[in-house]
């Protein structure tokens, strides 16, 4: 019985000391978030998530694109799918568009991925970054596990071998920030 309570409050450990009431409101208002990106979140003309939205709603389709908010809409659909979002075949099909863009449009030539595009996914900056890597990593992760995409696991798996190979400082510790190997480091690598 003691296993079977510890496995309970682990799993709902998200809502301990929450109200009914306070988890309702929160998960109204993610289904809300989720519905409004699922709708004007991804550019249908060039690929690729928006970065924002204009003041009145309408996405922002001319502003740069950071290689971390593409990953950040998959991983956040993700979840979409493995919270119960009502509209689970929606996130799916966001999730499954998201990795192709990333598997097809955002790697690196030498490896790893790219750091800044425009709207039609020219990059603006393409060194690589450990922060978006991060994020490929926990995109591509979520990503497999709520839909068992394989090209997830493969950009997860990825962006995890480029930094181990290419970003980890073996002779002082630690990671670089970046493939430019920029100072100071900071605390996101």
């Amino acid at each position: 019985a003691v296993k079977t309570l510890g496995a309970a409050v682990q799993s709902e450990r998200h809502a301990l000391g929450l109200s009914s009431e306070l988890r309702t409101k929160c998960k109204d208002w993610l289904w809300t978030a989720f519905d409004t990106w699922s709708k004007v979140g991804w550019d249908e003309d060039c690929g690729g998530f928006v970065e924002q939205l204009n003041m009145d709603g309408s996405p922002d389709r001319e502003a740069d694109r950071r290689v971390r908010v593409q990953a950040r809409q998959v991983f956040s659909f993700a979840k979409a799918i493995e919270m119960g979002w009502p509209e689970a075949d929606t996130a799916r099909a966001i999730v499954d568009r998201g990795i192709a863009y990333i598997d097809e449009r955002l790697r690196h030539a030498e490896g790893g991925f790219i750091h800044r595009i425009d709207r039609r996914g020219n990059a603006l900056d393409d060194r690589r970054d450990l922060y978006d890597h991060a994020f490929m990593i926990l995109a591509g992760a979520a990503a497999y596990k709520a839909t068992d995409n394989p090209t997830a696991l493969k950009i997860a798996e990825d962006a995890l071998g480029y930094i181990d190979a290419q970003l980890k400082d073996d002779t002082h510790g630690g990671w670089f920030e970046s493939s430019e190997g920029e100072l100071p480091r900071r605390a996101n690598p």
